[in-house]
């Protein structure tokens, strides 16, 4: 009977790895548990310690300092988080995701964060710690051993692939969305081993878990697959019936997520992916496949060796598969495949022999599944915030390995659970320490380009961010942006129009715009040093104007073949700064004609601005008040151009009625101001008529006659 209890017990210390069944823990084992999580939560504490100086980078510094919908916590922006997309009133991305932009809500109003990052950043390592808590249960389930779930949860928690995800702030999409996903597994783990009122629980914590998941990031939707991947690794025959319940529990927040989903998108124009950001929409099916999967042999590569690890992939990053099988990317594609491949086989082979393998490895594809670009095709080619979720399942595959490792390795005399921990602690110091010094680079946007460009200079986008930072530099290193972007085009440079982007042009024609501005000169002399760089400035923003035609008349035609007439805009800085260059270069003309066609489109009151400098270089003071007017017919409610123009006045015409005396607003009711009003109207709907908008054009003329009092005969 002793030798029976004795075997027993060492079955439950060294599970077999073909069974997964884990008994309910002891009272005296969450001790056990509890220490083992507050030291990885300590440790990952002492990895991420500098990630909370990091500033508002890249698309962080849009959505907290631009979104209007988390200033406050009224029922007005929590009907617009419902009912508008994730990228309010920035660009159309067809992306939904309300309950990251709520987070958001909960920071800057309740938190009283504002745009202060590091509240931000710590509810950030918050979710985190809440998902290695689910990791470790998740282990628990699949490992059946605490020690085995101890060292997958620290070697996940710990991986500077995670970076992304903990230290870039708007990273919390994969941080919620991988949340949802671990505790909606885990509930439905536990809803088939209860019953009555304890399950009825659990499946609300699932359907919970779901919508989080969901709403936060659509690649929560591999909820369904990977409690099925469960199901299919750990029950035993006839315990279906038991475990249908958990997949019902998903319905109701799927529809209701996907419902107002679709009628949020259904008022938007459809975008395109531009072919920069993912060049894999520009190849064709088996091309663009292979190349997909040259990427998922890059994040394994990552995960096995993190040294290089960037924030962009874009074009040309990962160059296109070409079927030259003497070139490393191409080699290196079939070279991933075959090891997908043979991953899989050992999946399937290890299915009744060692199911953690089978699924594991399959956590990772099935995780990993929605933004492969294998299924369909997503906004990005590559992202490192891409494996929050999927490196669950290549840490599990490293336990697994380590604990093979150590058991053939030993000598027969050994330990082999020494051999194993050692190269798991190793392991776990090297991640933490590569995490560290990776929260380094997120710091500000300088750190962030100078690391990116070094890591992958293939990527135009590198190149850009490196150079925006140095423009935004104090003092600016003029020189070393204009170089970068001199890198960026040089990628972009065999691209046809309508495969570009105007950003980096836009950005170019600013570095050299600026840098002919410190060297002095004057443009108008063709032989000064000023003048070659005003030149190279305006042809790298022409070729950024072709850019944007090119895509506005892709966006009409996406958004025709759904029946939706998508007015083409413009992208304003670039033919901001292409007016400011034609200035420089003596054809004020040409700035006026851009700068009208381009307010035509899109009524920004930076347009009205430049007209106004526009027509002050040229000498007409009034004219340049009728811009200015020209922007507040545009729009109203600009809080700028009413104080831009206050101070025009005041030294066009500082003794009239023009500014109300002993306030520092325009008086409308002063003839000289209500003539530049009405001839602003009639300028704006001339405008509108002339670019093919005559609605437009007879709402401005009622309007100017109607409520400003403007005579007819004015706009006949």
């Amino acid at each position: 009977m002793k030798k029976k209890n004795r075997r027993r017990a060492l079955r439950t210390e060294q599970p077999e790895l073909g069974k997964l069944s884990v008994p309910a823990p002891q009272p005296s084992d969450w001790r056990l548990h509890a220490w083992r999580l507050v030291a990885v939560w300590v440790i990952a504490l002492a990895a991420y310690s500098n990630s909370f100086r990091s500033g508002l980078v890249l698309d962080s510094a849009i959505q907290i300092g631009q979104d209007a919908r988390i200033r406050a916590m009224t029922p007005q922006n929590i009907d617009l988080i419902l009912g508008e997309d994730f990228w309010y009133k920035t660009t159309n991305s067809g992306l939904y995701r309300p309950f990251t932009t709520f987070s958001y809500l909960v920071n800057y109003a309740v938190f009283g964060n504002g745009n202060r990052p590091a509240g931000y950043h710590w509810v950030n390592f918050g979710i985190h710690a809440v998902n290695i808590m689910l990791v470790y249960l998740l282990g628990l389930l699949v490992l059946q051993e605490m020690n085995a779930a101890w060292a997958l949860t620290a070697l996940w928690a710990l991986h500077p692939l995670l970076t992304e995800s903990v230290t870039y702030i708007v990273g919390r999409a994969d941080l919620l969305a991988g949340f949802g996903v671990l505790a909606g597994l885990c509930c439905h783990v536990q809803a088939g081993r209860c019953a009555g009122r304890r399950r009825l629980g659990w499946l609300a914590g699932v359907g919970a878990a779901a919508f989080i998941g969901i709403s936060s990031k659509e690649s929560a939707a591999v909820l369904p697959a990977l409690m099925f991947l469960y199901d299919i690794t750990a029950t035993r025959a006839g315990r279906w019936k038991e475990r249908w319940i958990g997949y019902a529990a998903l319905i109701p927040p799927f529809a209701v997520y996907f419902k107002l989903r679709a009628d949020v998108l259904a008022r938007e124009f459809a975008g395109v992916i531009p072919f920069p950001d993912n060049p894999l929409t520009g190849a064709d099916f088996l091309t663009a496949r292979l190349t997909a999967i040259r990427v998922i042999g890059k994040y394994l590569w990552a995960f096995v060796w993190p040294s290089r690890l960037s924030a962009d992939y874009s074009y040309n990053a990962v160059p296109l598969f070409g079927w030259r099988l003497s070139r490393w990317d191409d080699l290196a594609a079939i070279l991933a495949l075959l090891i997908c491949l043979a991953a899989a086989g050992i999946a399937i082979y290890s299915y009744r022999r060692a199911k953690p393998v089978f699924f594991f490895v399959f956590f990772f594809f099935v995780a990993l599944a929605p933004v492969a670009n294998v299924v369909i095709l997503i906004g990005t080619i590559m992202a490192e915030r891409f494996l929050y979720l999927p490196s669950v399942g290549l840490a599990g595959c490293l336990v697994l390995v380590l604990r093979f490792a150590g058991r053939r390795l030993a000598p027969a005399a050994g330990n082999p659970r020494r051999v194993a921990w050692a190269a798991m602690i190793l392991l776990c110091g090297a991640f933490a320490t590569r995490t560290f010094f990776r929260n380094f680079d997120w710091t500000d946007e300088s750190r962030l380009g100078a690391s990116a460009v070094a890591a992958v200079p293939g990527s135009f986008k590198t190149h850009e961010l490196l150079a925006a930072s140095r423009l935004n530099a104090r003092p600016p290193d003029l020189d070393g942006a204009a170089g970068e972007m001199e890198r960026a085009l040089a990628i972009l440079g065999g691209l046809p129009d309508n495969r570009l982007i105007p950003r980096p042009f836009e950005v170019a024609g600013l570095a050299f715009r600026r840098k002919g501005d410190s060297v002095g000169g004057s443009g108008k002399d063709p032989d000064s040093a000023a003048a070659v760089w005003y030149r190279k400035a305006l042809a790298a923003l022409l070729r950024g104007q072709e850019a944007d035609r090119a895509e506005k008349q892709q966006i009409r035609k996406a958004n025709l073949d759904t029946g939706k007439n998508a007015d083409a805009t413009v992208w304003p800085p670039l033919f901001l700064e292409l007016a400011r260059t034609y200035r420089r270069l003596a054809e004020p003309r040409k700035a006026l004609d851009l700068l009208e066609e381009a307010r035509s489109r899109r009524p920004d009151e930076e347009f009205s601005e430049e007209l106004s400098l526009t027509w002050l270089a040229l000498g007409d003071p009034d004219r340049a008040a009728v811009a200015l007017m020209e922007g507040l017919v545009l729009n109203p409610s600009s809080p700028k151009l009413p104080a831009d123009l206050v101070r025009l006045y005041g030294k066009l015409a500082p003794n009239s009625c023009a500014v109300q005396s002993g306030a520092a607003g325009l008086n409308l009711g002063c003839p000289l101001v209500r003539t530049a009003l009405c001839n602003a109207s009639r300028n704006v709907g001339l405008s509108f008529a002339r670019y093919g908008q005559p609605a437009k054009a007879d709402a401005t003329f009622r309007s100017a006659i109607r409520d400003l009092g403007c005579p007819a005969a004015l706009f006949r």
